[in-house]
Order: C-alpha cells, then structure tokens, then sequence
C-alpha cells in the first residue's frame, strides 16, 4: 500500500533525498504510524502529534492505501 508522509517543523530532516513536499512510502497491509516513525528514522518522542484528514490519530493506528498522514513535533509554548 502506498501512503503520503509529510513532515513538519524540526521533523522535515527526516524527509527521504529528493521529496521535497511529500514523501509516498511503499508499506506493507497492516502498517502503523509507529512503522511510518521508524522507517523515517525518526526517534521515539519526537513526532508529538499525527494528524490524517481532520483526526488527530496515534502511533499506534493502523493505515490504509491512499493515506496522508502529517507528522509535527512536540508543540511547547503558553504563558
């Protein structure tokens, strides 16, 4: 199944050679977004929220053929 990853903030070093916009990754049926993470090369802790569509999802959510999933880091900030 094919999936459209993009990254934001601190994470776009992580973006693959060449995507610029998107990264489309090739991924086996059942893939998690903690498959995403770690095929990325992204460490533990550092993607703080996961937004596909409107939701807001886990790492731990299972993805489907077609998906974009956005990826941003730990959000910090407020008074």
């Amino acid at each position: 199944m094919h999936v459209t990853v993009k990254l934001h903030g601190a994470l776009r070093k992580f973006m693959p050679t060449g995507a610029s916009d998107g990264a489309m990754l090739d991924l086996h049926e059942g893939a998690s977004v903690a498959d995403v993470i770690a095929r990325l090369g992204i460490p533990p802790g550092h993607a703080g929220m996961i937004i596909s569509g409107d939701d807001q999802i886990e790492s731990t959510s299972l993805l489907h053929d077609g998906q974009e999933v956005s990826l941003f880091p730990p959000l910090a900030g407020g008074c």
